[in-house]
């Protein structure tokens, strides 16, 4: 409704009456349809409550008494500088001693909570610690085929949370990159069943960057093959891929993909530094399962004066060439399928009971800043974010922030309630094509390898092996190498 509300006025001063007066977005009786399904709104909102609830809960308790919210003395007080109540004492002249002695005094004042509002005797600087610790959220569901936005949460509450986390936040998106980088290496001739080393490397000229993964199941002394790769969100193969497919090509396939937001040209892109806003990050998801175009997210169809009469129509918006290859965008949809099944989203069928055909992919932000996860379906891409609002305050430990726990719950607490109304049987039922017999050969190798004996022989495991990061983004598709499937002798 915000951005709906912030969209029309946009419209409205740009749009003149039979007076040749502007528009007002209140008084002047306008009609506006939507894209929005009430039904998905309804279960969107639910879903993203219902999750955010619990999930704040064990947030704060991972946190005890040492919460920054509690302890972050110059967290809270750089809080306070930007609120109301601080800038409206500071114009008046009071000095800073004496602004902080006024809004230490307790009063009367309403303070949103889970269990819902309560009046309570606090002062101003108790509702900035109040309101500090609050983890929110973004949900965004698109018709991949028109771009139509069928669902959109924007916080957990507007009333007291008055930022949109759909298209205003901007936050780095993590692991939800790495589809975008095989898909660029895809396309740059890398082989689905290249197998590559998962052992850390130090990069030198990156100021000693060396990458690392979060888990403790990869085997740094494995080749993985770029499904598995993928599907695990392995660190330090996303990066060796970069650096084959290189950084020029990788931005290019993002902007194919319809992200517009600046990208960092730099070896962590890879991991996803790239800050983008929710439903840019949708909007090249539909790619996947939109004939390989992406699909500009709109959700105004037309504006209607007071009498009915069309004002303006507003029609999708699609990119007219490709992005990728046909073959690349099977290939890609088994790798984030291997995700959903055996990656790092398996909870979505083994706690949700879930059981549609889906894709996806999740995402965890250094530090835990950030949990993202995105679905891809037939005939819906739906995206989701969980954070707090002040990017100084992250889960303590990966178990609750990372993407599967932050964000993923929120999708499958949806996708439960859709499963049991027949009226969403077109989407919740829809089946993937078959992937043809070319992609299904080359996907025919194992998920991992053994480094070679000689090469682990003469090789010290406990030392990172260092390189100078170069960019490879203008060599041909006819190099040969190590990402090269070797051709079997007859």
């Amino acid at each position: 409704r915000q951005q709906i509300r912030k969209d029309l006025e946009v419209w409205c001063a740009a749009h003149k009456t039979g007076d040749n007066k502007p528009y007002n977005a209140y008084t002047s009786g306008l009609k506006i349809h939507t894209t929005l399904d009430y039904e998905m709104q309804v279960l969107a909102e639910t879903a993203t409550s219902a999750h955010l609830k619990k999930l704040q809960q064990e947030f704060e308790k991972d946190h005890g008494k040492n919460a920054p919210w509690l302890k972050g003395t110059k967290l809270i007080a750089k809080t306070l500088y930007q609120t109301k109540a601080y800038k409206k004492l500071k114009k008046k002249g009071y000095k800073s001693r004496q602004i902080l002695d006024s809004l230490n005094v307790p009063h009367d004042i309403e303070l949103f909570d889970w269990s819902g509002k309560k009046v309570v005797k606090a002062s101003t600087i108790d509702s900035v610690r109040h309101y500090l610790k609050f983890l929110n959220a973004g949900v965004i569901a698109i018709e991949p085929k028109t771009g139509a936005v069928r669902s959109w949460v924007g916080g957990i509450n507007y009333e007291y949370f008055q930022y949109d986390h759909v298209n205003q936040s901007k936050r780095q998106v993590g692991s939800t990159f790495k589809p975008i980088v095989y898909t660029a290496a895809l396309e740059n001739g890398m082989h689905p069943c290249a197998h590559i080393p998962a052992s850390k490397v130090t990069y030198k000229n990156m100021e000693n960057w060396a990458p690392s993964n979060s888990s403790s199941k990869i085997d740094p002394e494995l080749r993985y093959s770029l499904k598995s790769a993928l599907s695990k969100s392995i660190n330090t193969i996303a990066v060796k891929v970069l650096e084959d497919t290189g950084i020029k090509r990788t931005t290019t396939m993002a902007q194919k993909m319809g992200i517009s937001s600046p990208i960092p040209q730099v070896p962590s892109m890879a991991l996803g530094t790239a800050e983008l806003p929710l439903i840019e990050l949708a909007g090249a998801y539909t790619t996947y399962v939109n004939n390989r175009k992406a699909s500009a997210p709109f959700y105004i169809t037309r504006i209607e004066d007071a009498k009915g009469s069309v004002l303006e129509e507003f029609k999708p918006k699609t990119t007219t060439e490709p992005a990728f290859s046909e073959t690349t965008r099977q290939t890609m949809l088994e790798f984030m399928k291997a995700t959903i099944n055996e990656g790092t989203a398996t909870r979505i069928r083994n706690k949700y009971g879930l059981k549609n055909d889906m894709a996806g992919k999740t995402g965890t932000t250094q530090d835990n800043k950030d949990g993202w996860f995105v679905a891809v379906m037939p005939k819906l891409v739906i995206a989701t974010w969980v954070g707090t609002d002040d990017y100084q305050i992250g889960f303590r430990s990966t178990k609750y922030g990372q993407g599967a726990h932050a964000a993923l719950p929120i999708t499958a607490l949806l996708l439960q309630q859709m499963n049991k109304n027949a009226y969403f049987d077109p989407i919740t039922k829809a089946k993937f094509d078959q992937p043809s017999a070319t992609v299904l050969q080359e996907l025919n190798c194992p998920d991992s390898s053994q480094e070679s004996f000689i090469k682990r022989l003469f090789s010290n495991p406990n030392k990172a092996k260092s390189k100078q990061y170069r960019d490879r983004g203008t060599r041909t598709k006819k190099r040969k190498g190590l990402f090269r499937k070797k051709k079997k002798k007859r």
